[in-house]
């Protein structure tokens, strides 16, 4: 077939019309594909076990107590093409941590478990922990390690606190993961909330070193009813738990105050009115205690005559028990009876 000038000139404009717009060239070849990458990882919840040695492990859970953490989860990385799966990787993330309640360092052991890898060679992982302000943390993990083989890393804490001071932060971890030719992507969460302090000091010096604790979790002081030195104040608690709706200290907490004239306040409350025959043997015992939210409340509490040497030294381990488990203003605890 034959073209006359006139036809090849108009041919040949529209062509270089299309090209110069990219009409031809695009749809010639497809647009280049982007791979990306998602990643997920299963919130924690909380979980206290009171009178624990350590924390307990159990998958998608944050398990305290006062000096330990165990933070279990899931997590998935998904590779993406154009915005669609095309691989994934599997594995759970599992974290240890034990506090020193006389000492501002402290460590942590993480392991993220092998992976169950679909079509998702290749992926590189990295972590990082922020430990809050006043903390600094030192990670020892195989960074830009692949995903599949388990891995294991620590971190190492060591915080710093002023006189008669405390700080509070949880720990934030943060996974980030890559592979070649594909955006990275990554995850953030945060561990169980410690507390670090250094607010045991006499008029002249400290009574009890700078340690940490896990807040939240209420410890449990204890008395027996056997042990001779005690018995009558562990013997007026359990008969006051037992009275007393809601039993404050057993079903429910008691909440330390620290403030003298409150707590004066309280002891006057409860025993101002209670015939002591010999204030220089026996002592006025008044439960809920007086140093505490739930004290000073006749109607909700109980008094009893007891040993004053009975009552003193029972108020002597109660002392101690604060400094051993950093029960500060306002801290949650439990009082059991044996």
């Amino acid at each position: 077939m034959r073209i006359n000038g006139a036809r090849k000139t108009a041919i040949g404009a529209a062509i270089g019309t299309l090209l110069l717009t990219g009409v031809s060239a695009a749809s010639a070849q497809a647009a280049p594909a982007t791979y990306s990458i998602a990643v997920t990882q299963t919130p924690a919840t909380t979980t206290t076990y009171a009178g624990a040695a350590a924390a307990k492990c159990k998958i998608n859970h944050l398990s305290i107590t006062r000096t330990s953490m165990c933070l279990y989860v899931d997590a998935r990385v998904d590779l993406l093409k154009n915005g669609k799966p095309v691989g994934s990787a599997s594995f759970t993330i599992k974290h240890t941590m034990g506090l020193k309640s006389d000492n501002l360092k402290w460590g942590e052991n993480f392991t993220l478990s092998k992976a169950k890898l679909v079509n998702a060679g290749g992926v590189r992982v990295n972590a990082s922990v922020k430990g809050g302000k006043g903390v600094k943390t030192n990670v020892k993990f195989p960074q830009g390690s692949t995903l599949g083989p388990e891995r294991k890393g620590s971190i190492s804490y060591a915080a710093t606190v002023a006189k008669k001071k405390q700080l509070a932060s949880p720990a934030s971890y943060t996974f980030t993961f890559n592979k070649p030719g594909y955006t990275p992507g990554g995850f953030s969460y945060d561990s169980a909330k410690y507390r670090c302090d250094d607010t045991f000091w006499g008029p002249k010096q400290r009574t009890k070193k700078p340690g940490c604790v896990f807040p939240a979790f209420a410890p449990s002081f204890t008395l027996s009813r056997s042990d001779a030195k005690v018995k009558q104040s562990a013997n007026h608690i359990l008969d006051a738990q037992r009275k007393i709706t809601g039993h404050p200290g057993a079903s429910k907490p008691l909440h330390r105050i620290t403030d003298k004239k409150t707590i004066d306040a309280h002891r006057k409350a409860m025993c101002s009115k209670v015939h002591n025959p010999n204030p220089k043997v026996y002592d006025c015992d008044e439960y809920p205690f007086a140093a505490t939210k739930e004290g000073g409340n006749p109607k909700a509490g109980s008094t009893r005559i007891i040993s004053a040497s009975d009552n003193r030294t029972a108020g002597a381990r109660l002392g101690g028990f604060y400094k051993t488990e950093r029960v500060l203003k306002n801290d949650a605890y439990y009082v059991r009876i044996k």
